[in-house]
């Protein structure tokens, strides 16, 4: 939904969202990205704030995930977005913990990112081209949160009232080749420091190809490439905020319930 925009088709006289927010802040390590849309309209017409936020970066033995707490107050905030980035972080524990930190009591976090199975099947492709080409394999992605975990690291940083929820969306490319270009063109190349240095090579790369074909490809002849996204929500504990009751208070008996249907 568009913050320029009525909320409501329904109540034509509501005001778009963007006049009920005081300020909105943008937050990214990439400067180019985070000031990427600043000439655009819709500038104009919200009170945005853009921080470049300091880069994590490696220790100086190579240890550590090199995390720096996000620059904003505790209890700042009356709700954090997060679209799409969090895979990118080391540390996500103590990345969830740093955004409860900063939300206001009973504020909620609202966030997606790429998990799980995501682009399972180049990666399954990929491993097995290098095993048959080089008789070994490299990392080329790096560790992806599952949703089975993602409730309990929200729980971890102290969220209340989750909500947790995965979605798969598959996407049709011509060949393998044409989705690594749409990785790379979309920074989502490889960043694993234990990496191999330099290209593929042509043999594993025709040899991806071909494997990828062979196990994912679609009778069209496009190869399907799966996007894994993990939806969540939590809330910064508050004292306004509904309580569980205490275990065995229930007055009706949830089977009884089923069994009526």
């Amino acid at each position: 939904m568009s913050l320029l925009k009525n909320p409501d088709p329904e109540l034509p006289s509501s005001p778009p969202l963007a006049s009920r927010i005081t300020t909105l802040i943008a937050a990214e390590t990439s400067p180019s990205l985070l000031h990427r849309d600043a000439d655009l309209p819709f500038n104009s017409q919200l009170h945005l704030e853009r921080h470049v936020l300091p880069a994590p970066s490696p220790s100086a033995d190579g240890g550590g995930d090199g995390e720096v707490p996000l620059p904003f107050e505790t209890d700042s905030f009356d709700l954090v977005l997060s679209s799409l980035s969090l895979h990118w972080i080391n540390d996500l524990p103590g990345m969830l913990g740093e955004i409860n930190r900063v939300l206001k009591p009973d504020a909620p976090f609202i966030g997606a990112m790429l998990g799980g199975d995501t682009l399972f099947e180049l990666r399954t492709s990929l491993q097995l081209a290098e095993q048959e080409r080089r008789g070994g394999i490299s990392p080329h992605v790096s560790p992806l949160a599952d949703v089975r975990d993602v409730g309990g690291l929200l729980g971890r940083a102290g969220f209340q009232m989750l909500t947790v929820d995965v979605e798969d969306i598959v996407v049709d490319y011509p060949d393998s080749f044409a989705l690594m270009q749409d990785l790379q063109a979309m920074g989502e190349g490889n960043a694993v420091l234990g990496r191999e240095m330099g290209g593929l090579g042509r043999d594993v790369m025709l040899a991806t190809d071909a494997i990828y074909r062979a196990m994912h490809g679609n009778e069209d002849g496009s190869v399907p490439a799966t996007f894994r996204i993990i939806h969540m929500i939590g809330w910064k504990e508050g004292g306004n905020q509904p309580k569980p009751l205490p275990r065995g208070s229930g007055e009706v008996n949830l089977k009884d319930v089923l069994e009526k249907k």
